[in-house]
C-alpha cells in the first residue's frame, strides 16, 4: 500500500540559538493545509574520532510533547548528541504541536494525519534536500506512528537505513480501554472536550486532539485493531517491511510495558531485529522508565551512545 503523499513546500526558514546549539527551522506546508515545523541540528564540527558522515535522522515527539523532549531550551539532548556524533538530526513536531500551529480544526486532528500526512511530508522533504538515506526514530506513541508509517508506505531499502522504537507498543497499558463502559465514556468525554488538557492533568506540556486519542481507543480497546480509515491493517503491513529495526523498552516502564514493545518488534518481518531492555539485570544502571530511557543523566550515558552505535553499524559508507 503507498500513503497518499502531501503536497510539500517549503514556507521558511530561520535559525535559532538554543544554548550553545545553534539549530534551523524549517517550516513547510502539508497538503495546502497545514504547517509543520521541523527543526534541523546540524551535524557538529569533526571530533577526534568521529567523521562527519552528515545521514539524517527524524526524530518523532509522542504523545504531549513537543521537540523539548529530543532538545531542551538550553541545548541538551539525544538530537544535540547524535549530532555530535555527525549525523544531520531533523525533529518533527507534528501538527497542532510545539511550533506547528494548533488552528481552529485541532479537535479533528488524527493519527492518520500524523503518519500519512506529517510523516510522510517531513521525510519526503528531508529525503529530498539532502538526497541521502534516513534512519526514523520515535518514542511512545511516536514510535507507533514511525511503525504505522513505516507499514503503510512499504520503506525502500536504498532510502531508509533503520527503524528505533523506544517505548512503542499497543499490546498492553490502558487496561481500563478493555472494559467497554469505561471506553465508551472516554470516547463520549473526548467528543465533548474536543482535545486532552495535558498540562491540567500533569501529563506534558501540549494538549492532544480528541481525533488522534480516539483513534488510539479504536486501536486499544476491546476487541480493536490498528488499522487507518480504509481497513488497512498495520499490524499486517508490518510483515512486509524489511529494514532494520531497533526496539528498545524500560524495565520499570508503567505505560508501555516490555512484553508489548517485544510484539510489536515481532510483527516486523526484517531479519535485522534487535530488543534491548533497559533493567539492572541487564547491565544497565537502573531500570528505566518511559520518560528516563531518553531524558535522563543515565540515558544520556548508555542509552544515546547505544542507539548512535547502532545507527553507525547500519549507516551507508
Amino acid at each position: 500500500m503507498q500513503p497518499r503523499l502531501p503536497d510539500t513546500r517549503s514556507l521558511n526558514r530561520e535559525t535559532q540559538s538554543l544554548g550553545p546549539v545553534e539549530v534551523e527551522v524549517h517550516r513547510i506546508a502539508v497538503g495546502g493545509v497545514w504547517e509543520i515545523a521541523l527543526t534541523r541540528v546540524p551535524p557538529s564540527p569533526p571530533v577526534a574520532g568521529v567523521s562527519s558522515h552528515a545521514t539524517p535522522v527524524l526524530l518523532v515527539h509522542g504523545n504531549f510533547s513537543n521537540r523539548g523532549f529530543w532538545i531542551s531550551p538550553r541545548g541538551i539532548g539525544l538530537a544535540p548528541f547524535l549530532s555530535g556524533r555527525g549525523y544531520d538530526v531533523w525533529i518533527v513536531e507534528l501538527r497542532g504541536h510545539g511550533l506547528s500551529p494548533k488552528g481552529p480544526d485541532f479537535p479533528g486532528i488524527t493519527a492518520e494525519d500524523h503518519i500519512q500526512g506529517d510523516l510522510s511530508a517531513a521525510v519526503r522533504y528531508i529525503c529530498d534536500r539532502t538526497g541521502k538515506p534516513i534512519f526514523l526514530s520515535g518514542h511512545s506513541a511516536g514510535g507507533i506512528f514511525v511503525a504505522s508509517y513505516a507499514s503503510a508506505s512499504c520503506l525502500q531499502p536504498d532510502r531508509f537505513l533503520g527503524i528505533a522504537l523506544f517505548g512503542a507498543q499497543l499490546a498492553g497499558g490502558e487496561r481500563f480501554l478493555r472494559m467497554p463502559p469505561l471506553a465508551f465514556l472516554s470516547e463520549a468525554l473526548l467528543k465533548v472536550l474536543g482535545r486532552v488538557p495535558a498540562r491540567l492533568l500533569g501529563l506534558g506540556p501540549e494538549a492532544e486532539p480528541a481525533g488522534e486519542m480516539l483513534e488510539f481507543i479504536r486501536w486499544k480497546k476491546r476487541g480493536g485493531r490498528w488499522e487507518d480509515s480504509r481497513g488497512f491493517s498495520y499490524r499486517d503491513g508490518l510483515k512486509a517491511v524489511e529494514t532494520p529495526v531497533l526496539a528498545v523498552a524500560g524495565a520499570a516502564d508503567r505505560n508501555d510495558s516490555p512484553a508489548g514493545c517485544r510484539e510489536l518488534l515481532d510483527d516486523f518481518g526484517s531479519r535485522d531485529k534487535r530488543f534491548v531492555l533497559l533493567a539492572r539485570g541487564e547491565g544497565f544502571s537502573k531500570d528505566y522508565d518511559h520518560i528516563g530511557m531518553i531524558v535522563s543523566k543515565e540515558a544520556a550515558l548508555e542509552v544515546w551512545p547505544l542507539l548512535a552505535d547502532w545507527m553507525d553499524e547500519r549507516r551507508s559508507p
